[in-house]
């Protein structure tokens, strides 16, 4: 890097001493002529002399009123040659200063402290190459992107916020006593090498995905339908248990992990998430699901779950600030698949679903061969629980003999998602 900062202020030199040379000749030629035009060629050599120093004196007018400009064009041209060496060093912007950039990429590979208030970075794309970096402002700052490359760890610091594009690369951006807002359209990504350490603010409509971590742990999430486009979600991820009072259908919480969800500018409605369990997809052991509470260590609330490649889907939308990942209870609910109600002898004689006791709320529905229900249960219990039997006295004996769909709808948690079971059973005669 020291070699490379050499080489730029060489070639900045160059630039500033050519750029002397340049206008050095074309005053030696203005010279020349101004004095061939009142001074005969014979009297050159004792010019001033003769006549004073009356020519000299024009001479240094003009180059007076000139002064001014000619200083500025310089400054200008040194400040071009020497654009890419500042921004592979250090750059500070003064709190007087006024710094408008209106290229499309601006490539930084070490410190950029804005201090002015002045400062406009709206049409740059900010990409960090440093290995170890800092971008700082003391004013809230909006940017067209930020394009984090070249490995390592860089900071942010003060308010920046990124209208279009926020691409991880490769390496690690964290939050520094600093705040980033996304406010584009495109669904960004992230690398288990490449994420944003810290709170993530995003704002806007659809699918949201917050590329986080927490530490060296990629750590991703996604809201899967926000309907409000001006309220502003913030995510973080941690690596430790939330602590969270699981509910009877969760055995424990999958991993030590949990996301901070927080909200701003109006009212979040909530959205289905998805949360990152890496080898999810391939992990058959254990079923797992989303789980969310109002606080840490608080009650838990079971979302349901399903899987998609590296990511845990939640059944029901998120509306709480605590989410986390689930190991769900295993709780074996069958149904019967046969009645005998015309034998005297009391076994099959009736509708059995094992574990319906375990549901907090169900709806079983016998469908016959047409397609016609022809016996709805609320809160279907066996008619043999000694707890809370069956007392309808429904008459098994009105079914026909044949083959029946029985079609059972329940909830293990009263927040639960709602699950569905069916299954075929045939209602025979007695011999």
């Amino acid at each position: 890097m020291a070699l490379q900062l050499v080489q730029r202020i060489l070639q900045g030199l160059t630039c500033f001493i050519l750029h002397l040379a340049f206008s050095a000749s074309a005053k030696v030629h203005r010279e020349m002529v101004l004095i061939s035009n009142r001074i005969p060629p014979s009297s050159i050599k004792t010019a001033g002399k003769k006549i004073g120093y009356w020519p000299l004196a024009s001479k240094y007018s003009e180059y007076s009123r000139g002064a001014s400009s000619s200083i500025i064009r310089t400054i200008i041209f040194v400040f071009t040659c020497l654009i890419t060496s500042l921004v592979n060093a250090q750059m500070t912007i003064g709190p007087n200063s006024t710094m408008i950039i209106q290229a499309d990429s601006f490539a930084i590979r070490g410190n950029l402290v804005n201090n002015s208030p002045q400062t406009n970075l709206g049409n740059a794309q900010l990409t960090l190459t440093g290995t170890t970096q800092a971008i700082t402002t003391a004013t809230p700052m909006a940017v067209k992107g930020i394009i984090v490359k070249g490995g390592g760890n860089k900071a942010i610091r003060g308010d920046w916020t990124v209208t279009q594009n926020l691409l991880f690369d490769q390496g690690v951006l964290a939050s520094d006593n600093g705040k980033l807002v996304y406010t584009g359209s495109t669904l960004l990504e992230g690398k288990p090498n490449s994420f944003f350490n810290g709170i993530l603010y995003q704002r806007g409509t659809g699918t949201r995905f917050f590329p986080v971590g927490a530490g060296n742990v990629y750590a991703p999430m996604a809201f899967g339908s926000v309907l409000q486009a001006n309220v502003e979600i913030g995510v973080q991820a941690f690596s430790s248990n939330p602590g969270f009072d699981l509910p009877p259908d969760v055995a424990a919480v999958a991993s030590n992990r949990y996301w901070a969800i927080s909200t701003s500018g109006g009212a979040f409605s909530g959205s289905g998430v998805s949360l990152y369990y890496p080898g999810s997809s391939v992990d058959a052991a254990q079923r797992l699901t989303v789980v969310e509470s109002e606080t840490l260590g608080g009650t838990a609330t079971n979302l349901g779950g399903g899987v998609t490649e590296d990511f845990v889907v939640s059944l029901q939308p998120a509306t709480k600030p605590f989410l986390s990942l689930g190991v769900a209870e295993t709780v074996d609910i069958r149904i019967s698949d046969l009645i005998t109600p015309f034998n005297v002898d009391d076994i099959n004689d009736k509708l059995k679903i094992i574990n319906i006791q375990y549901t907090v709320e169900n709806t079983v529905t016998i469908i016959d061969r047409w397609g016609v229900p022809v016996k709805t249960w609320k809160n279907f219990t066996n008619y043999d629980d000694p707890i809370n039997p069956n007392t309808d006295n429904f008459d098994f004996t009105r079914l026909s003999p044949g083959n029946y769909i029985c079609v059972l709808e329940y909830k293990l948690t009263a927040d639960g998602p709602k699950q569905n079971m069916t299954q075929m059973i045939s209602v025979l005669k007695s011999n």
